[in-house]
């Protein structure tokens, strides 16, 4: 069996097979072969290729000389064919042709396909895999070597910020596990080449911080206002001054600390506690499963998020008895969604239990004034974890009770006073007959 080809366009378009690289012609010819790529077992008609290839002015052959390029490249990619069969991997489908390869011949779409699995993935440690594979597909700029042609160039761009995005990603996950000190070298690359991306320069303050290097950090902050007012006339977004200000009191909350894993609640041990819905909000996986397991071995309903984003979604569109809101998490910590809980009239009155490894009393203290009903230290076992839980649901209950009870007591009055006014117009309107 002949071996596969693999085919590259992160970086100059080439074809590959058994370790040797297939010769594809001018770049007019590659290009052909690129735009097939990019479309991948789908058909590309020729009027396609030849607007791809002449988006301005295309020659009076450009037909015929387009199927020229595909009768070269035929011949490149399959030189064994026998004369006169047909063509198994560029192969003619009316109205033009189609590159008849899987997804995973080709280095793009294996990209974006790690891409894709990491961004599914709450495990740090399996997103830096997946996303540090990805990012040694690339050998350069994409599609480098072609015709300065709108397609190549849209194309290019498209696959740039995806491949940006996956190294913030990347970054993200990094500082998650603790990487930081060997992040700060990349993230500082990146931010000299793309000063403007403040994801990239908010995860380098973030590395320089944890690293003990605040002045530096600030200095990146201070680096980026400036690019922003001079570039764009803009001040940095709410995220970056939010980072500035956390970095200048010396926020706990930034600094990283190894995940704890959660006791889960021993299965045969029975309760009689009055079940609850319970939102979970924690950015590590394995304590997300953990406390699940546990809350639903308690006899309570259990949904999980991933961040105070989610949270505060998952709270607009149901229902909860109460929140487990993890303190340190990446995309909206847990001071910032604790305050947005209790700033909102639905769900001021929902108890959230901070859940957290920093026991730095100040935390602690920030949570109570934030409105927060209790602070639960990891790691916990499920006693504890029980004990939080009935109680911050018992006051709920009560509070309920209380409110359901002036509802009662409101409507009451009110059908009393209507039932006066309805007597009072009886009298009126007998009294008009009288009359």
């Amino acid at each position: 069996m002949a071996d596969a080809i693999e085919f590259r366009v992160l970086g100059r378009v080439e074809a590959w097979r058994g370790g040797t690289r297939l010769e594809l012609g001018g770049p007019k010819q590659r290009a052909v072969l690129a735009s097939l790529l990019l479309r991948a077992g789908r058909v590309v008609s020729q009027d396609q290729l030849v607007d791809d290839l002449w988006p301005d002015d295309p020659p009076a052959r450009a037909t015929a000389t387009v199927q020229v390029f595909v009768s070269n490249l035929r011949r490149a990619l399959e030189p064994d064919r026998p004369r006169g069969t047909p063509a198994r991997v560029l192969v003619t489908e009316a109205p033009g042709y189609r590159l008849a390869v899987a997804a995973d011949a080709v280095d793009a779409h294996v990209f974006t396909d790690l891409l894709r699995r990491a961004r599914e993935s709450d495990e740090p440690d399996e997103v830096a895999h997946l996303l540090g594979a990805a990012a040694a597909l690339w050998r350069g700029p994409a599609l480098s070597g072609l015709p300065d042609a709108p397609f190549a160039r849209t194309e290019a761009a498209r696959l740039e910020e995806l491949r940006l995005g996956a190294a913030e990603d990347h970054a993200e996950a990094e500082l998650a596990l603790g990487h930081h000190a060997d992040q700060v070298a990349g993230l500082e690359r990146r931010v000299r080449t793309h000063p403007l991306r403040e994801r990239s320069r908010a995860q380098l303050m973030l590395a320089l911080h944890r690293c003990g290097r605040e002045a530096e950090a600030l200095e990146v902050y201070r680096d980026g206002r400036r690019v922003l007012a001079d570039e764009l006339g803009l001040e940095p977004g709410a995220r970056l001054r939010a980072l500035e200000q956390a970095i200048l009191r010396q926020d706990p909350a930034l600094t990283w600390t190894p995940p704890r894993v959660v006791l889960p609640a021993p299965a045969a041990e029975p309760t009689a506690d009055e079940p609850g819905r319970v939102l979970v909000v924690d950015d590590s996986g394995l304590n997300r499963r953990l406390l699940v397991t546990a809350l639903t071995e308690l006899g309570h309903t259990a949904h999980a998020v991933a961040d105070g984003e989610q949270a505060l979604e998952a709270l607009a569109g149901a229902e909860y008895d109460v929140v487990l809101l993890d303190l340190l998490m990446p995309v909206l910590d847990g001071y910032t969604t604790l305050a947005e809980i209790k700033a909102d009239p639905a769900t001021a009155h929902l108890p959230v239990i901070m859940v957290s490894a920093v026991q730095d009393m100040d935390s602690v203290v920030r949570c109570i004034e934030l409105g927060a009903t209790d602070y639960l230290p990891k790691p916990f076992g499920a006693a504890i974890l029980r004990a939080r839980l009935r109680s911050s649901l018992a006051a709920k209950r009560l509070r309920d009770a209380e409110r359901e009870g002036l509802r009662r007591l409101v409507e009451e009055r009110e059908a009393a006073l209507q039932a006066e006014i309805d007597a009072l117009r009886r009298e009126v309107q007998r009294g008009r007959i009288g009359a």
